[in-house]
């Protein structure tokens, strides 16, 4: 019988991610068994279910704010190499499990006929690991102590003997989310989602061979870099192009007039609106950009991600459910910081996002819009790939310790 989805997949009508988030990596030490790895994760996980309720380990009886706190557990293909495993490996997790390793020097493409790589100065994949945990909450301080408690939880694990413990946090992610509903180039970012009444139908496994998963998901996180600085050197109907969107109002552009300029949705955005954005059931039909025959305009981001295939829970269609968190973070070097967007997307089956990376009517050899063969300058590594990795969500079922226990234990 199947299970049901994860809670921190806020793909029901009505519901908001909340505002903070992170995603942390687990590494199964050095010849520990499946069992050791879900007995200390078994652990970890009574820890978080304490931490929504306001407990903290160090804190009896004095609670805390919870912070609307959500956990979410994947596992990765990693964990099935693990002695004693309990599960097979899924098919969709052998085919379209795993990303490529940035080349030992830096860089490198993510995926074969895929336009996205990895920074120059990232050698190592830190988000391939046995286990990943997302958390989500209304507060910065509910996301960041999470993490900050599964290292004290895992310290206390630790063997003398060998001097590690069973599971390693090897390193985490941080985001948040905009209340303004565009992205750090300024456009509107979500508004062609899909709708509500549709998610469910693409983000959750259908009935397959492994039974086990039906009712789960599949994760996948890709911590992408936004060059700023070539952004701001085009100018704005070359980014409006790129992109396939008026900057201001966010209406899909649908062609170009005699004079090469971008040709908005006629109508849009209704009477009485600034954006499309505006609450206004008027402004409902423009949010999907419509098909077009203008080859620079069928080029662009918008375009190139979404095709217009129907029904979302047929896997040809390639809707994914995006649920992004952007970041920002410091750096030593000019401009002084780091700006990007931690991409999460759930899907029946990884095989969607790899299709929509590698295939060139979609972003097939595009790093992110336009011709591939006459990129304008600086936008072949507009995004930059900071880490990515793919996991299995399983489903919650009744009676098992955590979500995937049957996995480990």
């Amino acid at each position: 019988m199947a299970g049901k989805l994860q809670e921190g997949i806020y793909h029901a009508p009505g519901i908001r991610p909340g505002k903070f988030f992170n995603i942390l990596f687990l590494r199964a030490s050095q010849g520990v068994s499946a069992r050791q790895v879900g007995e200390a994760f078994g652990t970890l996980w009574q820890m978080y279910q304490d931490l929504k309720n306001g407990n903290v380990r160090d804190l009896p009886g004095h609670p805390v704010p919870a912070g609307d706190l959500t956990v979410l557990v994947g596992y990765g293909a990693n964990v099935f190499k693990l002695p004693d495993i309990r599960r097979p490996l899924p098919d969709s997790l052998k085919d379209f499990g795993l990303f490529r390793s940035p080349l030992p020097t830096g860089g490198g493409s993510l995926l074969i006929g895929s336009g996205l790589v990895y920074a120059n100065d990232v050698k190592t994949n830190l988000a391939t690991e046995e286990i990943a945990v997302q958390f989500i909450a209304e507060t910065q301080l509910a996301a960041n102590r999470a993490v900050v408690e599964t290292w004290k939880v895992l310290q206390e694990m630790i063997d003398p003997a060998t001097g590690a413990a069973p599971l390693l946090l090897t390193s985490f992610y941080s985001g948040f989310q905009r209340d303004d509903g565009r992205s750090w180039i300024d456009f509107h970012d979500g508004i062609s989602n899909m709708k509500s009444s549709e998610r469910e139908g693409a983000i959750a496994i259908k009935s397959s061979e492994e039974q086990w998963t039906e009712g789960g998901t599949y994760l996948a996180f890709i911590r992408l870099a936004i060059d700023l600085t070539v952004w701001q050197k085009l100018n704005l109907q070359q980014q409006e192009l790129l992109v396939g969107r008026d900057k201001l109002t966010g209406c899909a552009i649908t062609s170009r007039d005699s004079e090469g300029k971008p040709v908005v949705t006629t109508g849009c955005p209704v009477t009485g609106t600034r954006e499309v954005s505006d609450p206004n059931p008027g402004n409902d039909a423009f949010h999907e950009p419509p098909n077009v025959n203008d080859t620079i305009v069928k080029q662009s981001h918008v375009q190139r991600a979404n095709q217009h295939l129907k029904p979302a829970n047929d896997r040809n269609s390639l809707r994914i459910f995006r649920q992004g968190y952007e970041f920002l973070e410091p750096l030593e070097t000019v401009p002084g910081f780091r700006a990007g967007l931690n991409f999460v997307s759930f899907q029946d089956t990884p095989q969607r996002l790899f299709r929509i990376l590698k295939q060139s009517t979609w972003l097939g050899n595009t790093n992110f819009g336009g011709d591939p063969a006459n990129q304008l300058p600086g936008m072949k590594q507009f995004l930059t790939v900071r880490a990515g990795g793919i996991f299995l969500v399983p489903p919650i079922v009744e009676g098992e310790l955590f979500p995937g226990s049957s996995i480990l234990l």
